[in-house]
């Protein structure tokens, strides 16, 4: 069995999400895996059990070249959810790299060193090939459809009346901070305490990172809501066990809802890369209930940007979306309508699972399938 390296971009919690999942099946099937990483990359990783050991380390820090000259070379191979100083420094030590990228449709550029890696692994879902796309396609090249736990699909919809609320990671170092740069989740929960009413569920579950869990329990600790950071398998049994889930329109834990069967709403984008997938979503019809800035505000063309550029407009936008009282107050009713109409449930379902049968349900089995074919061709 391999010794594996993992790696993820500290970007929220998508990255590391997807890693995780990844990672487990691997030690399932017997293989040590290490986690390396930082923020909220580290805050998700480290509340998983498989792992041999969860070593926090800045991956952009300037030490994190000469700790992998200490350590990469004990291992079979890198793993890296799109997290590029490590494949870097994997590749630059001769040790076999996995390139895994769920958001390929994501980046105004492609480094011309992510197509050289020995497997590249790129997940299904939306969007279009970025400029070069095409042409970097090669034999060490994996499409796979949406790398998710294969979570039993419900033909009924949960007996329980518990919601389940998602922000994901929240910040992610370098693009924006809670707090700093943005409060949207703060301006949710203070949305759901005063203007939402919530008493037809038997319970709240408000899930995010570290920090937002933190202040949460600090600003309101009467709430009736509970706040958590989850690690993904509790993640993934409190979703499969919700009667509905209301997140934020990230990528990995929409995909997640759709495959297990559960009405999934979204609220407001709380990021660039979430503004241009609720679009998607729209664009595909699988998010009818739904909250956009666009609703509210005018509407951005954001994939025309420069990536950095991308995330300054919507911080800007965002600043005003959350300080309006007005807009607050409109699109508060907005999600309280959303909440309320529970007849459009089904059809939630419907077309959430329909969007993962046509992107295909053996995402995760075909990826762990490619990893473990570069493996036997390595030796390891």
């Amino acid at each position: 069995m391999a010794r594996i390296v993992a790696t993820a971009e500290n970007f929220a919690f998508g990255p590391a999400g997807k890693l995780v999942t990844v990672a487990e099946r691997l030690s399932q099937q017997g293989h040590q895996l290490t986690f390396v990483g930082y923020g909220t990359a580290f805050q998700l990783a480290r509340r998983s059990s498989f792992w041999e050991d969860v070593v926090e380390r800045d991956t952009d820090g300037e030490n994190f070249s000469q700790y992998c000259e200490g350590s990469l070379r004990d291992y079979d191979l890198l793993l890296s959810c799109v997290d590029r100083s490590s494949a870097i420094e994997g590749k630059r030590l001769d040790v076999p790299v996995v390139w895994l990228d769920p958001l390929f449709w994501w980046w105004d550029e492609l480094p011309d060193w992510v197509s050289d890696l020995d497997l590249r692994i790129t997940q299904r879902s939306i969007g279009s090939e970025p400029a070069g796309y095409a042409s970097q396609q090669r034999s060490n090249h994996v499409v796979v459809g949406p790398i998710v736990e294969s979570i039993p699909r419900l033909e009924t919809a949960p007996s329980t009346t518990d919601l389940l609320v998602n922000f994901g990671g929240g910040e992610a170092a370098g693009w924006y901070e809670l707090g700093k740069d943005s409060n949207h989740p703060l301006v949710v929960v203070e949305a759901l305490h005063s203007h939402i009413d919530m008493k037809r569920f038997s319970s709240v579950t408000i899930a995010g990172g570290e920090r937002f869990v933190s202040e949460c329990r600090r600003r309101w600790p009467d709430s009736p809501y509970s706040f958590e950071c989850l690690g993904h398998q509790e993640f993934l049994e409190r979703l499969s066990s919700s009667c509905a889930f209301l997140t934020v329109p990230g990528l990995e834990a929409p995909l997640e809802a759709w495959s297990a069967g559960i009405p999934t709403l979204f609220l407001p984008p709380s990021n660039s890369s979430q503004y241009v997938q609720l679009d998607e979503y729209r664009r595909l019809g699988i998010a009818a209930a739904s909250i956009h800035l666009r609703d509210h505000l005018p509407g951005m063309d954001l994939m025309r940007l420069p990536l950095r550029d991308r995330t300054a407009r919507f911080l800007e936008q965002l600043s005003r979306f959350e300080g309006d009282p007005d807009l607050r107050q409109s699109w508060g009713k907005q999600l309280q309508a959303l909440l309320n109409d529970t007849t459009i449930w089904p059809q939630l379902v419907r077309d959430g699972q329909a969007f993962i049968d046509m992107l295909g349900r053996t995402g995760l089995h075909d990826c762990v399938a490619a990893i473990e074919a570069l493996l036997r061709r390595k030796g390891a």
